[in-house]
């Protein structure tokens, strides 16, 4: 019996994304305040960019239009689920 050959391209996985996530927040939590560690380094590097992508832009990097502020919210919260609601609101 012959297999099919794989994909070259993993689907990304959302949630298994989301649970990494929520598992390094987990874990900084029962991270000790006085831990230098490099494991604990790279645990507080991983949860600032995550903060960074989350949080909004300093006022200086803000769009002043509303369109432009339309446009990059989109393609920071949107992506392909974005571009699929508004394909199915129409």
């Amino acid at each position: 019996m012959q297999q099919r050959p794989r994909s070259p391209y993993q689907p990304i996985r959302w949630l298994h994304q989301l649970a990494n996530l929520l598992a390094t927040v987990s874990a900084a939590e029962r991270l000790d305040p006085a831990d230098d560690s490099l494991q604990a380094r790279r645990l507080r590097q991983r949860l600032a960019a995550a903060q960074r992508l989350l949080d909004p832009l300093p006022a200086p990097l803000q769009a002043s239009v509303w369109s432009e502020r339309a446009v990059w919210q989109f393609l920071r919260w949107g992506g392909l689920g974005a571009l699929l609601a508004v394909l199915l609101k129409r």
